[in-house]
């Protein structure tokens, strides 16, 4: 794999926004700064490309995407039918908006029926062990395009609330239970989402916990207290914050208050100005911050396109353009919620999520003016935009 440095980019660093050179090798950061170490080798052999007039940040990474328009995870996917053509384009276009890292997301279904189509994004390479096999397949192929890291999976269900299924399925809901999880338990899933109600003595977390599983509260009609009661439990994350959720009210706070006055709890939401208001959005930036705040698509086959909330038809770049437009937070703050914060919250933080030495070179540009992508690179391949 070629040796690059990117010049006169301003790039997006967990501490600061600076203009200065990034250096590539081998699908990694070798080195922030204007002048190369000698130990790290000859600047004469960088290939340099030019970052004038963007931002660089680091890769952005949506935690809950059920598909889009081509693109269905809810359907039986398979290798002869449906799916594997499908699921690559999704990758490319996913890859296109800035989004070098995500979950396949699989909402309520029959578990049986769930369990194949967690056999089937396994056989097309999602994995949550490092380095996910990229950089291999990119360095001893390079003529094969860069697509978006599948990094694990996301269970929206089955165990979610008959009172608070949005537009999951109340037929095939099932309590949440070891025995519904157990089948479902696999090294490939990253994140659960659960009516954490269903689960008071808390077995069901500690067994999802046991498996390296996150835990995230959503479509619950939890109160106040037993919102609270999952977070101690382990619960660590609320899935698209206040949809599918009880109203927050001034007496009955319910699990949306119990997850903004959680100091450990981290809020996703989706900042696409119809399942919250830019006002919500901008209260649940205000209580959280930026280290507890994660922006989430919630992009579905139909999504909003058909008028009703099923799912989301936005990007997760058009979401930190929201945020910024909107006047809620900076540039810098709203790449962290969508690259960072979802890396955190899946235990990646370590070789995704920010522009740091030995981390994975995914990479974007965004223009400084517009903040449109302009450029998108996985382990320092950059993928051709149209």
């Amino acid at each position: 794999m070629s040796k690059l440095v990117i010049e006169n980019g301003y790039l997006v660093t967990p501490d600061q926004e600076r203009p200065t050179k990034l250096w590539l090798k081998d699908g990694a950061i070798l080195y922030i700064g204007d002048l190369l170490p000698a130990n790290l080798g000859q600047e004469s052999a960088f290939k340099s490309l030019d970052a004038s007039g963007c931002y660089v940040t680091p890769g952005l990474i949506d935690l809950q995407m059920n598909g889009g328009p081509d693109c269905d995870f809810w359907k039986p996917l398979s290798n002869d039918s449906y799916g594997v053509s499908e699921l690559r384009a999704l990758r490319r276009e996913l890859l296109s908006r800035g989004v070098t890292a995500f979950l396949p997301t699989l909402i309520t279904a029959d578990v049986d029926h769930l369990v194949k189509n967690i056999a089937f994004l396994k056989s097309q390479g999602v994995s949550r062990v490092l380095p996910f096999g990229q950089e291999k397949n990119l360095k001893d192929q390079p003529e094969r395009e860069p697509l978006s890291r599948m990094v694990g999976i996301h269970l929206e269900g089955p165990c979610l609330s008959p009172e608070r299924p949005g537009v999951h399925p109340k037929n095939w809901i099932r309590p949440f239970t070891p025995e519904t999880i157990a089948p479902l338990i696999d090294s490939t899933v990253a994140l659960f989402t659960a009516a954490c109600e269903g689960d008071p003595d808390g077995k069901a977390i500690a067994l999802l916990k046991k498996n390296n599983i996150v835990v995230s509260l959503g479509h619950s009609n939890a109160t106040f207290e037993e919102a609270n009661r999952a977070f101690e439990q382990g619960a660590t994350m609320m899935t698209h914050t206040f949809n599918a959720l009880p109203p927050l009210h001034h007496r009955k706070l319910g699990a949306v208050g119990a997850a903004l006055l959680s100091k450990a709890t981290t809020c996703c939401l989706i900042a696409d100005g119809l399942h919250l208001d830019k006002a919500t959005c901008a209260l649940i930036f205000a209580i959280k911050g930026a280290a507890k705040t994660i922006l989430v698509t919630d992009r579905a086959s139909i999504g909003t396109s058909g008028g009703d909330l099923v799912g989301s038809s936005i990007s997760l770049d058009q979401a930190v353009q929201n945020m910024v437009n909107w006047n809620i937070c900076s540039f810098a703050d709203a790449i962290r919620m969508a690259s960072l914060n979802p890396a955190k919250a899946i235990g990646l933080d370590h070789y995704l999520g920010s522009i740091e030495m030995g981390k994975a070179a995914d990479l974007v540009f965004f223009d400084r003016t517009s903040l449109e992508v302009k450029k998108a690179f996985v382990a320092g391949v950059e993928q051709v935009l149209a």
